[in-house]
């Protein structure tokens, strides 16, 4: 017969309300005794039912069958307009989209807006019900702030784009080293034989290099006339940025930054006319670019999806195995290639 709460309460000498408190991992039993009932649960091969547990939460608080609770999107990001663009709107819409499918609700935080500190923040999103955060950047220094890990012991908490340097969160990511590589295929097989890369180095860095990684791999994989080492854009490098394409004439660029197309008209090169140009996060707004699509709404769709299974198996805390979604990019044609 599998264990039940009131067996395992025998077992370790305490009330079925002290087992079930534990077993959901709350605050309000010392962490020692959680602790022991936790390990104690795992050696009797105890196993919680999620879609029970969520009833029983339900009646107890009054709520609608359809009614789940409540998720927070916590948006670190120093600048607000950090916090508003493009990528970051398309996980707002597919969060809440996808959240409300499965019956549940979504808040949002943004600090850049509304300072708070970790503990005021812990307070309020407590009285708000809320059992789960979605946590995206980006990051100030390529991690997140160790004032906010008491969070991650109170609450379900997964990261949605890049990955903080050393995080124990899991994640849900763009697949960037495949968008690259998707990016080089599809450019050799428009006919273009001289690819370069030209990307921020910060950027690549917060991204694991693997924007780097999937551009080198296929100038390996590929036959190309020339095999051109990356570019780092710099905002201000414009005249680098000439001086580099007059003296390796690179017959398509894939990039981040939109910037480039009109240094490039500034001495006459236009696209497609004398040079391609990919753009790696293509959306809608680049109607006049080809691109890789990274899905950023499958991506929303999918944190959320990786969130709710954390508050149904009661997990907080840092793992010490994260878990990683990659999220599949897909080829955009526009205007600014050419079939060579």
């Amino acid at each position: 017969m599998p264990p039940t709460i009131r067996s395992l309460a025998k077992l370790a000498g305490v009330s079925p309300a002290t087992i079930s408190l534990a077993l959901r991992n709350d605050i309000r039993i010392s962490a020692q005794v959680r602790k022991r009932v936790q390990e104690l649960a795992e050696k009797e091969g105890y196993k919680p039912n999620p879609i029970v547990s969520q009833l029983i939460a339900q009646v107890r608080t009054g709520q609608s069958a359809n009614y789940k609770c409540t998720l927070a999107v916590i948006k670190t990001a120093q600048h607000r307009k950090d916090a508003e663009e493009h990528t970051v709107l398309s996980w707002n819409h597919a969060s809440m989209e996808r959240a409300a499918e499965l019956g549940y609700t979504v808040d949002h935080f943004v600090l850049a807006r509304e300072p708070m500190r970790p503990q005021r923040l812990a307070k309020v999103l407590e009285t708000r019900g809320i059992k789960g955060l979605i946590v995206t950047g980006p990051f100030h220094d390529d991690d997140i702030a160790a004032k906010y890990a008491p969070l991650w012991e109170r609450f379900a908490a997964i990261i949605l784009g890049e990955r903080p340097d050393g995080t124990s969160l899991s994640s849900v990511i763009n697949d960037q080293y495949n968008t690259v590589r998707q990016a080089m295929i599809e450019a050799h097989r428009l006919g273009y034989r001289k690819p370069a890369l030209c990307v921020h180095p910060y950027v690549d860095e917060i991204l694991e290099y693997r924007l780097t990684g999937g551009y080198l791999v296929e100038l390996r994989t590929q036959p190309w006339q020339s095999k051109l080492m990356p570019f780092d854009y710099m905002s201000e490098g414009k005249k680098v940025f000439q001086k580099w394409f007059l003296q390796r004439r690179p017959d398509i660029i894939l990039t981040l930054h939109t910037e480039i197309r009109a240094w490039l008209e500034e001495i006459n090169i236009l696209a497609p006319r004398d040079v391609g140009l990919i753009h790696l996060d293509h959306e809608p707004a680049l109607a006049d670019w080809a691109g890789m699509s990274q899905n950023h709404h499958h991506a929303g769709k999918a944190a959320v999806d990786m969130l709710i299974g954390k508050i149904h198996r009661n997990e907080t805390a840092f793992s010490s195995f994260p878990k990683c979604i990659t999220i599949k990019s897909e080829w955009q044609p526009g205007p600014s290639v050419k079939q060579q």
